[in-house]
């Protein structure tokens, strides 16, 4: 794989298809290995550009949690447009990809063209009440914006476990039960590819210090790009509710609900989120 010296790091990279450029953003503790179940459905549209974040797979973890922020991730995905000589891309992110698209969108506007935010947040709480700036006339069906205890109680856990047991674990908050009985070959794959990805410890708390330090929620009205935010509805980890005050926040999104799926909706329905993703982008 094709690596390039960004900000300070080495990072690890992707280039596949032809089109317009896309690029991926994974999540928290996820490689590029994530982004295996959209491929399929995207290279034919799209120059699609997937990478390791700062902190895991491939590239360089810093064992320095200064290093880690919004900011530092955003400018590590400009980095990478740069370094390919790309000047203006689609940008899709799940879950604190999602996070990093959005710093990405505001503190770079110009080199973004559509934004897609998968199971993701505009700011990070365990407190929905801490919530800055929370519109009164919101819809009270997203209120929920918590995880419930045992799933942020689980996640944590994992520094302490071994790569196994952490991505079994995982999948009992990134999945809908459902899938998961209904589809036991994929569940096996995922822990598979999780366990030969796994990253060091210091790697995982930098980009969690990263996402607790998140916030958009003031600066998103004032967002002028397109947007397209999905959302599964049986999602544990970050709420469904954050979707819809997503688009509700953001002036000029459409929502799309990824039903019966949890967090990691683009592997549960890869072909659905990847087609209203493309639907989306190409009518732009």
């Amino acid at each position: 794989m094709p690596q390039a010296a960004i900000n300070g790091i080495t990072l690890n990279y992707e280039v596949a298809g032809t089109g317009a450029p896309l690029l991926l953003i994974m999540g928290l503790g996820g490689t590029l290995d994530g982004w295996r179940k959209e491929l399929p459905f995207l290279t034919d549209h799209f120059q699609v550009i997937y990478y390791d974040n700062r902190g895991v797979g491939q590239t360089t973890a810093p064992t320095d949690f200064t290093a880690y922020s919004m900011e530092h991730f955003a400018a590590d995905a400009i980095g990478l447009l740069d370094h390919l000589g790309i000047e203006r891309a689609h940008v899709w992110g799940v879950s604190m990809g999602g996070m990093i698209a959005q710093h990405v969108a505001l503190n770079y506007p110009e080199r973004v063209q559509g934004l897609v935010l998968g199971c993701t947040l505009s700011h990070y709480t365990n407190d929905p009440s801490n919530i800055p700036t929370l519109p009164a006339e919101f819809h009270a069906e997203a209120s929920n914006l918590a995880p419930e205890a045992w799933v942020l109680e689980l996640m944590l856990s994992g520094t302490q476990k071994s790569a196994e047991q952490v991505m079994q674990d995982s999948v009992r908050f990134n999945f809908a039960p459902a899938f998961v009985a209904a589809h036991p070959d994929v569940i096996e794959e995922y822990i598979e590819v999780g366990m030969r990805n796994h990253g060091p410890a210091h790697g995982f708390m930098g980009q969690w210090s990263a996402i607790m330090n998140h916030s958009t929620i003031e600066r998103l009205p004032k967002l002028q790009h397109p947007t397209l935010v999905q959302h599964g509805d049986a999602d544990a980890l970050v709420p469904i509710g954050n979707g819809r005050l997503l688009a509700y926040l953001l002036p000029h999104a459409e929502f799309q609900l990824i039903p019966g799926s949890g967090h990691c909706y683009f592997i549960e329905q890869p072909e659905l989120a990847s087609q209203g993703v493309k639907a989306f982008l190409q009518s732009l």
